[in-house]
């Protein structure tokens, strides 16, 4: 029995996505590459592995077991070759950053180059994760390295982490909305009459409470509109559907072009502790490359 590390990648992608399309999307194959990877897989196991008569495909019993497994598979696959890779230069395979939106990327990116310049041969990975999913993939080994991270590390987590800096989030909202023309500061009162658009935390394992109701004005839940990421929310902003917090620099041209207005909240703390981490036992080239440049302040100010 051989099974391969795409077809497992193909039944994984289909559990969490829910059809063959997006597992196809995700994947940057065809739907239908997808469909064959799985039946070679149920041909190898000799069990059917999904659900076909119903709209939305699902997981058999023996699929949801594939899957659990195959992802373990794996990671022990990967880990098998970033350790040997290790063992022999120093310089891992893939070295793998989760960055958050809540700080500048172009600083990352100007990294990222002046890292490839030096021709390891280590290929980055940017993650995007929200609010406490900077955590979760931490622990749960989906990153080697995760930059603005917000708040202290939980418990769960065995990680070395450095202060960033605070990041205030304004209110922002187009200027069309109702609130914008509005003296300011204003109440709590005023905000809950609209509606609030949040991003989702992203989070799978790990509840550190930092998720988008931390962040949020509204009080009335049913007029929250959660959303992806901090770049949908700010596209469902300036749609005029309702109002949220960001970072500044993300709205800031925005903001000169006249598309969006900032407004002062009344006795409303939205500052954000935001740090860099990475976990204790980690090792390699090309992450001691960027933690020791995220040691110095003068470099992580960059952020900001």
């Amino acid at each position: 029995m051989s099974l391969k590390a795409e077809y497992l990648k193909a039944l994984i992608a289909t559990e969490h996505k829910g059809s063959l399309s997006a597992a196809a999307a995700e994947l940057g194959i065809t739907v239908s590459s997808v469909s064959y990877a799985i039946r070679q897989l149920e041909d190898e196991l000799g069990e059917s592995l999904l659900n076909r008569d119903n709209y939305r495909v699902s997981l058999t019993e023996a699929g949801q077991a594939a899957a659990k497994y195959g992802t373990e598979i794996l990671r022990l696959h990967s880990s098998l070759i970033a350790e040997v890779n290790h063992i022999a230069h120093g310089w891992e395979q893939e070295l793998r950053i989760v960055f958050t939106n809540m700080l500048r990327s172009e600083v990352l990116f100007n990294w990222i180059g002046e890292f490839y310049r030096l021709n390891t041969g280590t290929r980055i990975r940017v993650i995007r994760e929200v609010y406490s999913g900077t955590w979760d993939a931490l622990y749960d080994q989906r990153a080697d390295l995760v930059i603005g991270a917000i708040g202290r590390p939980p418990h769960e987590v065995d990680t070395h982490s450095v202060p960033i800096g605070r990041r205030d989030l304004s209110l922002a909202m187009a200027v069309d909305h109702p609130l914008a023309d509005l003296p300011e500061p204003l109440t709590m009162e005023q905000l809950n009459q609209y509606r609030q658009i949040d991003a989702g935390d992203s989070s799978r394992l790990i509840d550190s409470g930092l998720n988008s109701h931390r962040f949020s004005a509204s009080e009335n839940r049913q007029e929250q509109l959660i959303v992806p990421d901090l770049f949908a929310q700010k596209e469902a902003i300036l749609s005029g559907i309702g109002v949220g917090f960001l970072p500044l620099h993300m709205i800031e041209n925005d903001i000169v072009s006249g598309q969006i207005k900032v407004r002062e909240v009344l006795n409303r703390d939205s500052s954000l502790e935001l740090f860099t981490c990475w976990r204790q036992s980690s090792r390699g080239k090309a992450l001691e490359w960027f933690t020791q440049r995220l040691l110095q302040q003068d470099y992580r100010q960059e952020f900001l």
